[in-house]
């Protein structure tokens, strides 16, 4: 059995991947029979050579906002599917037909919930924005800085990329060390703080990676930042 909770695609379907064969029948009714059937067995249970068809689902769950991406099911020739509402789903049959349906929400915290809980938890990226041509931070900046210490308080084993970047005026020369600085800045902030300097990593891309692209000297105040990704 497979699940999506966009847009992590991928991570969860590796994560179930090994559940997709099951020992239930599935009946041509309006309502799918394979709703209420036994749990999928795993790999190991299954006797040596015993054939396994194709029994995959596909749900598209929620974020925690409520919010859902979309993702596109295929199987061999048949047609796509597109999910993009909660709780839409896809049956992919072992003819390699693909059925489209809505889940059942109580159903399907049922049987995920489990699988979400042992998943790792997301990393957060944060933006702090820096007045022009230093290593200070704006006033609104400023009170950003306890919302991080709240996110690496909840892991209990942080990992912290401080990453500086500045806007296109100056030389790029100017403009890496800079952007440096800006990312040591933050460090500093957060090891005086109480986090371990030996969760953070630090890096300064100078003028590379706009946000917003510029001409060459021309301010811009959202290019100014050091982006903060905690895993």
């Amino acid at each position: 059995m497979r699940f999506v909770n966009a847009p992590v695609i991928l991570a969860i379907a590796l994560v179930l991947g090994a559940c997709t064969h099951t020992t239930s029948r599935y009946s041509t009714s309006g309502s799918p029979g394979w709703v209420n059937a036994p749990q999928p067995i795993e790999p190991e249970a299954v006797p040596p050579g015993l054939a396994q068809a194709s029994n995959d689902l596909v749900v598209l769950l929620p974020k925690a906002n409520g919010s859902v991406g979309a993702v596109v099911v295929r199987s061999g020739g048949s047609d796509a599917v597109v999910l993009d509402k909660p709780y839409a789903a896809a049956h992919i049959e072992g003819s390699g037909r693909v059925e489209s349906f809505t889940y059942d929400a109580d159903l399907a915290e049922q049987v995920f919930t489990a699988s979400l809980t042992a998943l790792p938890v997301r990393p957060s990226t944060f933006l702090l924005y820096f007045l022009e041509g230093k290593d200070e931070l704006t006033p609104e900046s400023e009170g950003e800085i306890e919302r991080i210490f709240a996110e690496i308080a909840a892991r209990p084993d942080p990992e912290i990329s401080v990453i500086g970047h500045a806007d296109a005026v100056g030389t790029a020369e100017y403009n890496d060390e800079l952007s440096l600085q800006r990312a040591q800045r933050v460090r500093e902030d957060l090891t005086r703080g109480g986090i371990p300097g030996k969760y953070i990593e630090i890096a300064g891309r100078g003028k590379r990676e706009p946000v917003v692209r510029t001409a060459a000297d021309v301010p811009e105040p959202r290019n100014r930042r050091v982006e903060i990704i905690v895993r």
